[in-house]
């Protein structure tokens, strides 16, 4: 049962949730250590503000 100490998802964080749970234990072992954190959301904010690092181009 949900009440007002437990609240719906934003869609950031739904999207957030998604991602994180398609992720494989390596892909999310590299997200944390780019995040510098051990927090799943944390890897989401470096993913979106690094992007999918291995698909931009190397300079």
């Amino acid at each position: 049962m949900k009440n007002e100490h437990d609240p719906e998802p934003t869609p950031d964080e739904t999207a957030g949730m998604v991602w994180w749970n398609s992720l494989t234990e390596s892909d999310r072992a590299a997200w944390l250590t780019r995040a510098g954190s051990a927090v799943p959301a944390d890897a989401w904010a470096a993913y979106k503000r690094l992007g999918n690092v291995e698909r931009q181009p190397r300079l």
